[in-house]
């Protein structure tokens, strides 16, 4: 008997059943950040076993990050048409086939190929499991809902990382991505307990041009605008860390890899912590109020981040605190951020959704690209992208300040 087939004939009590499938949003909404950062201290390692460079290593991130933001486009719309779970299916069968050609790539060209394909296919999670939320709740409880499952879900890069780095530690690199095959598919399984959400099933019909559409749809709406530019920079301002973090940490500081996890966890719990503070303040003072805090926080955590570069005061702990601070940034504005621009359209969540992680990671990748393309063994590039980051995250906030206000 199959374990699916034992899920059928043996149904969840109704409490065991909220559990499954909190755990299952949890491990889609988590995807893309255990994708990345559970072989981030074997980048290293890779780059010398398949005879790359620092540049092409680096690709293997971005360019993943980039199949994720294409990927997005589509997922949303289909299954505004056909429904969340039977897409969810689709994408999740591409992103496995695409694991175990990352498991088996003999040279950086196939694996750099075999990553972009499994962005593609793991894009299907997040978006989906963003626009089920969205389906059954309003706007205050579906953010409270995301930022919990966002605090719970920082606890997976917080512990990838240094399960990466013990894992390198034993094994290889290609360790990494078998972890990664045996995840998804528990969380393939997951998804038959999930209940179909979409409420627009089988209404219209699917065309290439409204696929399109879609952004003219959601970038008419300013509101959508501001939340979408304040969310997406904010991830951003975290991926520049993201993709340079083993540069920094094992090369600039001189940290051990196996050590590398330990220092990644210290600055995920500022996603955490921005995560859990953001859902519980956010049913109290609101969405606008949130985000002003976020606001605040990066904007220090930036100017933290320009002196030490400036000074070249390369130690752990003032690098540490500093980026502790971008990530509670990201956690306290990040979730609010997704909910408040997908409730801007709730008859077309799918899309929205799409748009909106399009656009996050689309941004994320190419700022991550270029802050380790100009990588020069100095905290100064990072720094750079943070801020710049940063900014455009302030904008997106005064956009959305502006379209709250009574005319």
């Amino acid at each position: 008997m199959t374990i699916i087939k034992q899920l059928q004939e043996n149904p969840a009590k109704p409490e065991q059943s909220v559990l499954l499938q909190r755990i299952t949003l949890t491990g889609l909404v988590a995807m893309m950040a255990v994708s990345t950062d559970l072989y981030l201290p074997a980048i290293p390692q890779l780059i010398e076993d398949l005879g790359a460079n620092i540049s092409q290593g680096q690709l293997t991130l971005s360019v993943f990050l980039m199949g994720f933001a294409i990927g997005q486009l589509f997922y949303g719309s289909i299954s505004d048409r056909y429904g969340r779970k039977p897409v969810l299916y689709l994408g999740l069968g591409v992103y496995l086939a695409a694991t175990i050609a990352c498991i088996i790539a003999q040279s950086i060209d196939s694996l750099i190929m075999a990553r972009f394909i499994q962005g593609i296919g793991g894009a299907s999670a997040p978006v989906l499991a963003r626009a089920m939320v969205v389906d059954s709740h309003n706007r205050i409880d579906a953010a409270r809902i995301m930022a919990s499952i966002a605090g719970a879900m920082a606890l997976v890069p917080a512990v990838a990382p240094v399960f990466g780095s013990w894992l390198l530690y034993f094994f290889n690199w290609r360790s990494h991505f078998i972890l990664l095959l045996i995840l998804a598919i528990f969380t393939f399984l997951g998804i038959t307990r999930l209940q179909e959400s979409c409420k627009t099933i089988g209404v219209g019909a699917l065309k290439l041009s409204s696929i399109y559409s879609q952004f003219h749809l959601c970038l008419s709406n300013r509101s959508f605008v501001g939340f979408t530019l304040c969310g997406g920079a904010t991830y951003a301002a975290m991926f520049c860390y993201i993709s340079t973090s083993s540069f920094l940490v094992i090369g600039l500081l001189g940290i051990a890899p196996e050590y590398f996890g330990y220092t990644f966890m210290v600055v995920v719990f500022g996603y955490i912590t921005g995560a859990m503070t953001s859902s519980r303040l956010v049913g109290r003072i609101g969405v606008i109020r949130v985000l002003a805090l976020g606001q605040l926080v990066g904007l220090v955590a930036a100017g933290l981040l320009l002196v030490l570069a400036l000074f070249e005061i390369y130690q752990l702990t003032p690098l540490l605190l500093a980026f502790f601070l971008v990530f509670m940034a990201g956690g306290l504005s990040l979730s609010v951020s997704q909910m408040g621009a997908i409730s801007e359209l709730p008859n077309a969540a799918g899309k929205a959704s799409s748009v909106f992680g399009f656009i996050q990671i689309a941004f994320a990748s190419v700022l991550g690209y270029s802050v380790g393309l100009l990588y020069d063994h100095s905290l100064l590039p990072t720094v750079a992208g943070v801020l710049v980051a940063v900014l455009i995250s302030a904008v997106g906030y005064l956009i959305i300040r502006k379209q709250s206000m009574p005319a």
